[in-house]
């Protein structure tokens, strides 16, 4: 029997070190065991109630059940104590949860009476803004009555609609700046000059003007007021012959030269000037005898291209022994080597050679734009008036007549 406590006292020592669970199952076990043991062993004893000995071995039985029994009640005992030990720490350890569990239902009681507050606030923040947004949008927009008022998002999208406008047109007008200031530039560098129609207006100042007879382009033109008076525009002349006047159509219609030279201003520009307003006609010619003469006509004016740039227009008012020699060139078209509307005689045709560009007519009576010889020829194609021989200079000018009456000198 003291060998099976012994073997259970091991049993239970090893038990020792595992956890106080498996230890209080292991320790009712064990009590049960035992308990059997003894009542086992009680019923043994009645069995031989006659034995002294056997009373004898009972008691002896006993010291050695209590010796070997002795450390595992005092085990038990100490497990007891190790228990009502962890009880009162645990209810210890329940009290603080209760208290801690208190304390956090206080503190959050008072977190969430915080966030509430905050955000009560924020609801009234939100709505302050709300409210003022939508009085600033009635500002801008100021809706009637009975219209819907625009959501605060649709109000933003205009807002930025209306920004990125606002950066176009500022963009615009910093281009339209630099644009203006570029022009005032060209203005500044450009001097302005104005557009007159004759050279009447440069009485007082002849030279070479840019004049605008028509609604056409302007064009240059040499003013002349010490051969005939003031105020005439030189068609023609011919002062030292370094020009060619051996020229086709369209050079003559254009007009070649130069003004400080000879120069023919060209067909073009004269039926402009004719057409825009009467003229009146005036030819200087100096001999190499150093005799001058001069012929005026109070009416002079030419056609179009389209007619040839026919003379339609040709009268004089003096009176004059000498035969009229351009006279005869009236209603004739003008003709250039490579195009001949000579419409007279045939044998003057054959006769008389052209040295230039004319309203060739009857026999050649004049030619002022003819070759020019350095001295006195007779010669048909030369620079001529009349068979008087060829002339030295020639100039041809015309001018505006007022108001259809002759301009004095």
């Amino acid at each position: 029997m003291i060998s099976v406590f012994q073997s259970i006292y091991v049993r239970i020592s090893q038990f020792q070190n595992q956890s106080a669970f498996k230890m209080k199952c292991l320790i009712i076990i064990y009590i049960i065991f035992i308990s059997l043991i003894l009542i086992v062993a009680e019923a043994e004893a009645n069995e031989d109630e006659s034995c002294v000995a056997t009373r004898i071995a009972e008691e002896e039985c006993g010291k050695h059940t209590y010796k070997a029994v002795r450390p595992l009640l005092k085990y038990i005992h100490q497990m007891k104590e190790e228990i009502e030990n962890n009880n009162n720490m645990i209810e210890s350890k329940d009290r603080e949860i209760k208290q801690l569990q208190g304390e956090l239902n206080q503190n959050n009681k008072q977190v969430i009476e915080e966030l509430r507050a905050q955000n009560q606030f924020y609801k009234q923040s939100i709505k302050e803004l709300t409210n003022n947004v939508l009085s600033k949008k009635e500002e801008v927009t100021k809706p009637d009555s009975n219209s819907n008022s625009l959501k605060i998002q649709d109000y933003e999208e205009q807002l930025e609609k209306q920004k990125e406008s606002i950066d176009q047109q500022a963009q615009q007008i910093s281009e339209l700046k630099n644009e203006i200031n570029n022009c005032e530039k060209k203005n500044k560098s450009i001097e302005v000059k104005p557009v007159h129609g004759e050279c009447t207006e440069f009485a007082d100042t002849p030279g070479i003007h840019k004049i605008t007879p028509d609604q056409e382009d302007p064009f240059d033109v040499l003013c002349d007021s010490a051969t005939a008076g003031p105020g005439w525009t030189v068609i023609q002349q011919r002062i030292n012959g370094k020009e060619d006047f051996y020229r086709n159509w369209a050079t003559y219609r254009e007009g070649f030269g130069s003004f400080d030279g000879d120069f023919f201003l060209g067909l073009e520009k004269i039926h402009r000037l004719t057409r825009a307003q009467p003229h009146e006609l005036f030819i200087h010619m100096e001999g190499f005898d150093g005799q001058i003469k001069n012929r005026k006509y109070d009416q002079f004016a030419i056609s179009g291209e389209e007619d040839q740039y026919r003379l339609i227009t040709l009268h004089s008012s003096e009176r004059s022994t000498e035969y009229d020699n351009l006279e005869n060139h009236k209603d004739k078209k003008f003709s250039t080597f490579d195009r001949d509307n000579f419409d007279g005689h045939a044998h003057c045709l054959y006769q008389n050679k052209r040295g230039g560009g004319w309203w060739y007519g009857g026999c050649s009576f004049s030619d002022l734009n003819g070759k020019y010889y350095d001295h006195k020829v007779h010669k048909s194609d030369s620079m001529h008036w009349a068979f008087g021989g060829s002339l030295k200079t020639v100039k041809m000018l015309i001018r505006p007549k007022s108001n259809g009456k002759e301009n004095k000198n």
